[in-house]
């Protein structure tokens, strides 16, 4: 196991082995943030309906507009129901300004509150406590004085040792050192506001720099690791974001829904709008349950910036043995004794979820500090529960800012600009977490699988039970989400695809990871892969967020396409027919949004190019050369095979079905023979595409994500470059019937980008399934016959170099960009059409 210096610090030996591994506190306090914004956007979203003179206004408005002869609401699909449209979201505009000036004015509060807290903390700190409740100062000044006096020959000593101490952690300027005369405890606090740093010393701890020096030392340190760490501004935002969610947000809140349940409510809301206000009860415990995940949050992040100073110290005391014992000594805690069980347990776990660290979690940091950096489950909850919360008041947010922007409706557009922005955040809290938990892991022996699961499996758990709150609190669902219809059976349809979709996440991850964690240089390489993450995945969520508001139908039900009506008698022709037509709403959507191919190719580009191009001299790891080789040779072998069995279709058409059928051109709610025939050999792209996945997951052990990915991407622009050859033969044997024959290859770029897409996106549901099976083989493989142990033999050095193979990515990746921009044209049509609705 590596040391506690070697792990902190990243030196061993007197060279640098790796990066510094983070505490973890960053991540927290951005949780935290987040966590806070959730909770205010829901609490002033509904506070300002429960102000008599807000909700007078609000609903006094959307009266006066209905009330508007030129206002009707006609059929869609009349000329006048986008004026109609148009006409209302003006008319209710001023209703949502001072909604928005409202949510406004208080996160303005909020902002504010929490800067003035922390501004203010070096009074509060100096302060003395109250006899009756200590944990509140009085406007009486503790008996602080400077310390030490380099005039006193007795405190030069400590003066020159403490300087001797910031000089070893590395913080300078040295802060100013006082002293507490009248405590008598070993302890130290260090505080201040930024280059007027403090550290207030008891006279106990003074006492032990004669009597015990390593526990002076002990506790200069980790006070200046607080320092050194950047722990104190963080700590003070933290309990000032604390008070000030507690003080604007919550106090108020319940006041003013207690004094609506008492004064009946406003005067002037129509009878309609009645079931859709909140109920006072449930909306209190809804409020109970966001302070306590913001409590929670924070206790987490003033445990870790503990935990993250108490590592750091021992790294940089010189004789960590000392440093632990001292440790030790100075963090005893008197054993709970005379308590009953019950009261033991609840006592055990305030304490465990407390803003300080247990001593039996600090010895346990201190004997593997790779556990400052690795995520917890409970951090991942909780970052999923904030974020489902976010969403349950996202939605009011967009359709206000519709009506204020662009003086319409939320659309389409909408949805799946909110599920970009709370996609990015959950991408991007998966990919790191699951980064660092490889980084911080063994590479023998590996984790289980369960261990890989647990991670997607509470982000998404906590997800879902924050999206899920508003279902607890109100009546109904507001309308505006769509979910009123579905109540809870929108989790089990909606839930296991999202948890699909994090798996996907973490395994690429984890690939990734274990590939670049000891090959790229710095950290480049983890904010390449969690930026990936959010560009590729995080489109991908706001599809899914927009299909589940679709409405009260299951959008992630495949549906079959039609039977043809002239041919329906030939039963293999009908099943032929409806699978190889069916469509899935999430892919459709997904289609036409210019990250699918860019973000499908983001995800073997950049692992392979880091693997290819290291960025140290002596990586350690296997060569990728031949396995990418082999993978494109698959790839390769699979858009051949495509290409020839799409020309060798046409004649087994016209051997299988008759004339009637293979010149029937199809109606507009019926399908021809062309439709059957284009569907049929995308179908066999996607075939080889789930082949081509199949066997590189057999055959390499390694990378495979990547590799797939790559291989199946190579099918299907083979696949696509084929289908004009494919309708040039065609053509030239006249199966779709016509007066001439025409035998030439019809290429259109704008058609080529479009089968380009729906190949690759259709070939992700045979190439996921083939992956798994082909892993599995491969494992079953491997386990049955046993490789000879060849590790006493050099391997040869690999034939392929590297820059053929990045240049055989170049080619791929320039022809995935060429297809997206040219299908921009088309998608903007049907953009504009998501954002009118």
């Amino acid at each position: 196991m590596a040391t506690t210096r070697a792990v902190l610090s990243g030196w061993r030996d007197g060279r640098r082995t790796r990066p510094a591994l983070p505490g973890g506190t960053t991540s927290r306090f951005v949780l935290l943030i987040a966590a806070v914004a959730a909770g205010g956007l829901y609490v002033f979203l509904q506070a300002y309906f429960l102000v008599p003179r807000n909700a007078d206004y609000f609903f006094d408005t959307f009266s006066r507009c209905f009330r508007d002869p030129r206002i009707g609401l006609p059929d869609q699909s009349s000329q006048g129901f986008e004026e109609s449209q148009r006409l209302l979201a003006s008319c209710q505009q001023p209703a949502f300004v001072d909604q928005a000036r409202w949510i406004a004015i208080g996160f303005l509060l909020l902002g504010g509150v929490s800067i003035a807290c922390y501004l203010a903390h070096p009074w509060w700190v100096t302060r003395s406590r109250c006899e009756r409740f200590p944990a509140l100062p009085s406007l009486r000044p503790r008996r602080l004085s400077r310390f030490p006096s380099r005039e006193d020959p007795d405190e030069r000593e400590i003066a020159e040792y403490l300087d001797h101490l910031c000089r070893t952690v590395g913080v300078q300027p040295a802060p100013r050192w006082l002293l507490d005369p009248l405590a008598g405890t070993s302890n130290g606090l260090a505080f201040g506001l930024p280059r007027r740093r403090r550290v207030i010393i008891d006279a106990g701890l003074v006492k032990r720099f004669r009597d015990d020096r390593d526990v002076f030392r002990a506790v200069i340190v980790h006070e200046l690791a607080h320092l050194r760490n950047r722990d104190v501004d963080k700590t003070y935002l933290t309990f000032g974001m604390g008070w000030a969610f507690q003080a604007v947000a919550v106090l108020p809140f319940g006041a003013l829904t207690l004094h609506s349940a008492l004064s009946g409510g406003p005067s002037v809301i129509p009878a309609a709008a009645l079931p859709y206000l909140a109920d006072v009860p449930r909306a209190l415990g809804l409020m109970a349950v966001l302070t306590l995940v913001v409590h929670l949050v924070r206790n987490s992040v003033l445990r870790a910036r503990e935990l993250h100073a108490d590592a750091t110290a021992a790294a940089h005391s010189g004789h960590e043995a000392a440093a632990a014992a001292a440790f030790s000594r100075a963090l005893q805690e008197p054993p709970a004794t005379g308590r009953r069980p019950a009261r033991a347990a609840l006592a055990r776990l305030t304490l465990r979820l407390g803003y300080w660290p247990t001593t039996e979690t600090r010895h346990r940091v201190l004997g593997e500090p790779a556990l400052l950096t690795r995520p917890t489950m409970g951090e991942l909850l909780g970052a999923g529960v904030v974020a489902g919360v976010f969403t349950a008041s996202a939605d009011d947010l967009v359709g206000t800012l519709y009506r204020l922007l662009w003086g319409k409706l939320n659309t389409l557009s909408g949805d799946l600009a909110v599920g970009c922005t709370i996609g990015a955040g959950l991408t991007g809290v998966l990919a790191a977490a699951v980064w660092r938990t490889v980084a911080t892991s063994d590479p023998a022996p590996r984790p289980t699988r369960a261990t890989w699961l647990a991670p997607p499996a509470a982000l998404v758990g906590g997800y879902l039970a924050g999206a899920s709150l508003p279902l607890l609190t109100d009546r109904t669902e507001l309308p505006a989400t769509s979910l009123e219809f579905q109540g809870f059976a929108w989790l089990p349809r909606a839930g296991p695809v999202l948890l699909a979709g994090a798996v996907c996440l973490t395994v690429w991850v984890v690939s990734a990871a274990r590939g670049m964690v000891h090959r790229a240089r710095g950290r480049r390489a983890l904010y390449a892969v969690v930026a990936t993450s959010v560009v590729s995945f995080a489109p991908w969520f706001a599809v899914w967020y927009s299909v589940r508001r679709a409405g009260p139908g299951n959008g992630f039900q495949p549906v079959l396409g039609d039977a043809p009506d002239l041919g329906s008698s030939i039963g293999w022709y009908t099943v032929l027919s409806r699978w190889t037509g069916f469509t899935w709403e999430p892919l459709t959507v997904q289609g036409r949004l210019p990250s699918a191919l860019v973000g499908l190719m983001l995800l073997w580009l950049v692992p392979l190019a880091l693997l290819l191009f290291p960025g140290r001299r002596h990586a350690t790891g296997p060569d990728v050369r031949p396995q990418l080789g082999r993978a494109l040779l698959a790839g390769l072998a699979g858009g051949t095979f495509v290409i020839a069995a799409g020309t060798a279709l046409p004649f087994l058409a016209r051997a299988a079905l008759p004339p009637a059928v293979l010149h029937y051109s199809g109606a507009p709610r019926d399908t021809g023979f062309p439709t059957v025939y284009w569907h049929t050999y995308v179908a066999l792209a996607c075939v080889a595409q789930g082949a081509v996945a199949l066997v590189i997951c057999a055959t390499v052990r390694g990378h495979r994500p990547a590799l797939v990915l790559a291989g199946i991407s190579l099918t299907a622009l083979a696949a696509a470059l084929g289908r004009a050859l494919a309708f040039g033969v065609v053509g030239c044997t006249g199966l779709f019937g016509g007066p001439a024959r025409r035998c030439s290859v019809p290429f259109v770029p704008e058609i080529l980008a479009e089968d380009l897409r729906t190949i690759t996106l259709r070939g992700l549901l045979a190439a996921l399934p083939a992956a798994l099976s082909g892993a599995g083989a491969g494992a079953l493989a491997r386990r049955r016959t046993p490789t000879p142990r060849t590790a006493d033999r050099p391997r040869p050095p690999a034939r392929i170099h590297r820059w053929a193979l990045a240049a055989a990515l170049v080619v791929l990746a320039a022809a995935v960009l060429c297809a997206t921009a040219v299908a921009l044209p088309r998608d903007q049509y049907v953009w504009s059409l998501w954002f009118r609705g």
